[in-house]
């Protein structure tokens, strides 16, 4: 399949991406980190969660659905290891990275980590934030500003209408409804 653009600025031919950079942002409760992907979030997510113990969940939240699934959160039912995680986000690899009708969130069971892939193609990383950058310092990531297009556009692509079903059809999923959290 060819590279579909999920998230644009203002040139809608051309996807909007990040050079390799993430940044700090510390808060009176706790602290994460932005990161900014040129591309590839997946391989890159999954080697962040190498620096956690797990079992994993995973947190599908369809905002837009073209096909006319229900707009809602779809959680994992069932603990997942490292492997079954890493199989399934290599599977949807290319619908997770290029379609913008969704985010998706990965995290271990019992708290010590969590990531957030956003439709504006960065990820949050909450946890063990020192050991996230020794890893991507040896990706070849630095420390710069993330900072959304404005006006921008999130692309929805027909070509993975089979792939949205394909998702809410591969686990037994837990659903709740959106929050307003997740339209920001």
């Amino acid at each position: 399949m060819e590279t579909l653009i999920k998230f644009s600025g203002l040139d809608e031919s051309r996807e909007f991406t990040y050079s390799d950079i993430w940044q700090r942002e510390v808060f009176p409760d706790f602290s994460r980190l932005l990161i900014g992907s040129r591309d590839k979030e997946v391989p890159m997510i999954l080697d962040l969660c190498k620096d956690l113990e797990g079992p994993f969940y995973v947190l599908f939240v369809l905002l837009v659905s073209p096909l006319g699934n229900e707009p809602a959160r779809y959680q994992s039912p069932e603990p997942l290891s490292f492997d079954e995680l890493e199989l399934f986000l290599y599977s949807f690899q290319e619908f997770i990275e290029q379609d913008g009708r969704h985010a998706i969130w990965v995290g271990s069971i019992d708290g010590e980590g969590q990531f957030i892939f956003d439709r504006h193609n960065y990820v949050f990383a909450y946890g063990p934030l020192d050991a996230y950058l020794e890893r991507l310092t040896r990706a070849g990531y630095s420390e710069g500003t993330i900072e959304i297009p404005a006006p921008h556009t999130h692309h929805f692509h027909a070509d993975f209408g089979a792939m949205e079903d394909e998702i809410l059809a591969h686990w037994p999923w837990v659903k709740s409804p959106l929050t307003p959290a997740d339209e920001d």
